[in-house]
């Protein structure tokens, strides 16, 4: 029984062919492909996505019942989303998405880009936050509550597990000084 091995790479795609084994891998932008002869496996990216759709459908559920939010933090995320929604007249929305929620500014940043002032994203462990001015300003955390404090990952980020009505009241708050603070520096026109 001879075996044979070819090993072709070119652009990021990378092509195996084993005679003796029968197995076949092709991967080429971001899809991939395995089939073999003895045991008929394959699996592609549809696959993925089919989980994926699953497992969106179990989210959606458990929204039905109102146990918790499609995102599963308990409403948290809709929270978040309609403090910055508040100041979305001014701003440029960029993702509005059942997970996502990201606003720039019509100010481009030293870099060229639109300059980014907040989102509100959830992930699966819990949802985040994100308040650039308290990066770029960070006199305007002077007075935040302990909890909020303790809410905070690196510089400008807040994560919540679940709904906590005091603290996200704290958070508009903040939001808004941090919203005046750049309308008055004229970060946001």
């Amino acid at each position: 029984m001879a075996t044979t091995k070819t090993t072709k790479k070119t652009a990021g795609a990378a092509k195996t062919t084993k005679a003796a084994g029968a197995a076949k891998t092709t991967k080429a932008a971001g899809a991939a492909k395995t089939t073999k002869a003895a045991g008929a496996v394959k699996t592609t990216k549809a696959a993925g996505a089919a989980k994926a759709k699953a497992a969106g459908a179990t989210k959606a559920a458990s929204a039905a019942r109102g146990t918790k939010n499609a995102s599963g933090d308990g409403g948290a995320f809709e929270a978040l989303r309609s403090i910055l929604q508040r100041h979305a007249r001014d701003l440029v929305v960029v993702h509005d998405t059942p997970d996502n929620y990201y606003l720039d500014t019509r100010t481009t940043a030293p870099n060229g880009k639109p300059l980014f002032f907040g989102a509100a994203r959830a992930g699966r462990a819990y949802t985040s936050f994100y308040l650039m001015p308290v990066y770029t300003n960070p006199e305007l955390l002077g007075g935040i509550s302990p909890e909020l404090k303790k809410r905070m990952q690196g510089k400008s980020c807040f994560n919540f597990k679940t709904r906590e009505p005091a603290l996200l009241d704290e958070l508009e708050a903040l939001t808004g000084r941090c919203f005046e603070q750049w309308k008055s520096a004229g970060r946001i026109g």
